[in-house]
């Protein structure tokens, strides 16, 4: 007698479709998962920074991960955020620490507040921040022909290039040497005239440098995206680039730009750190570093460093292309070129020192 086999029972397509949705679900939840895991979380990174937790508390808190008598170090209406608080940060953009990411847009006048001061000089504080005037009509109408590119010495050719020197207001000029105007397409009395100094001096020091001139976009909104472009171009021929150093000048008068010392007069100098980028730690570090140096040199000479969020400025100012990129602010509108050249002078021989220090 032949058997045959046993008929299984058609399964219902309401259960078929249950488990396809599980599968799908499960594909998709691993999928996302397997990506999340690959993706570097950099707004995290940022809140991070951003919260300004001092060394004395991370060390114990560190150390407590292992072990919990370390714990005890730290008081407990002193702890560091949890990981609920990073998460309201990340979403909200509102930091527990500092209450001028919550009244900054809202107060009239408090928006100056969006201005760090990691670092106060003799006479920074809220009412004296660097200011960034626009332009006039005529210079964000006209883009200039571009400047044939620096003539480099025979000692500079042979150097290893490792500081990018370039200006992305490039138009900022010093009313002394400009007939009293604050803006220009002359180089010979605008910002680029302290980045020659600085190249120069530089390469009397043994260090290479490549300073940027270029100036082929006009003065509109998007001047940090065309100088970006510039950057990338310049990291791409000159891959040993490190130091990435953009010049301005501040548009503060000459009562908050102006050192007297001895019955010389210099132009005082001023750090802007991006708070939007990854590098926003190792290039506030650089800012101080530079600034000890040049205490040690002329003291009072550094105005102070600040850091600006994206209510306030750019905010990123291509900081994030480099662990070591500034934004330096060489003197003010009203400061003669002899003032800038004297600070432009010992702002390179602390980054000078600098550079040779990271060498031994």
């Amino acid at each position: 007698m032949i058997k045959f086999p046993t008929p299984q029972p058609i399964q219902p397509s309401s259960q078929i479709l249950s488990r396809y949705i599980f599968l799908m679900v499960l594909t998709y939840g691993l999928a996302i998962l397997i990506v999340l895991g690959h993706v570097k979380a950099g707004f995290i990174e940022q809140v991070m920074q951003k919260s300004n937790l001092p060394a004395e508390m991370l060390l114990p808190e560190t150390l407590g991960n292992e072990n919990v008598i370390y714990n005890h170090a730290i008081k407990a209406k002193d702890r560091p955020k949890n990981a609920y608080h990073f998460l309201f940060e990340m979403l909200t953009d509102l930091r527990f620490d500092d209450m001028r990411s919550l009244f900054g847009s809202e107060l009239p006048g408090f928006t100056i507040y969006n201005t760090k001061i990691f670092v106060a000089g003799e006479g920074m504080d809220y009412t004296s921040l660097p200011q960034d005037n626009p332009p006039p009509p005529e210079i964000i109408l006209e883009t200039p022909e571009p400047l044939p590119p620096a003539k480099p010495s025979e000692k500079n050719e042979k150097l290893k290039k490792t500081v990018l020197i370039y200006h992305t207001h490039y138009w900022e000029a010093y009313k002394p040497a400009n007939k009293g105007k604050d803006a220009t397409m002359d180089p010979g009395v605008s910002v680029l005239k302290g980045g020659e100094k600085i190249s120069r001096i530089l390469e009397d020091n043994g260090i290479g440098s490549v300073h940027d001139r270029q100036r082929d976009w006009n003065a509109g909104d998007d001047a940090y995206q065309k100088s970006r472009i510039a950057v990338k171009n310049a990291l791409k021929k000159e891959p040993s680039l490190d130091y990435l150093i953009d010049i301005h000048r501040d548009s503060l008068g000459r009562s908050k730009t102006t050192l007297e010392r001895d019955g010389v007069s210099y132009a005082r100098i001023s750090f802007i750190i991006g708070e939007e980028n990854p590098n926003y730690s190792a290039n506030l570090y650089l800012a101080k570093q530079l600034k000890n140096r040049i205490d040690r040199k002329q003291h009072g000479l550094v105005r102070g460093i600040v850091g600006k969020t994206k209510f306030v400025g750019n905010g990123v100012y291509n900081q994030d292309l480099s662990e070591k990129a500034i934004l330096i602010e060489l003197g003010g509108v009203d400061n003669t070129l002899d003032e800038v050249e004297r600070s432009a002078t010992i702002l390179a021989e602390a980054l000078s020192d600098y550079i040779d220090q990271q060498k031994k």
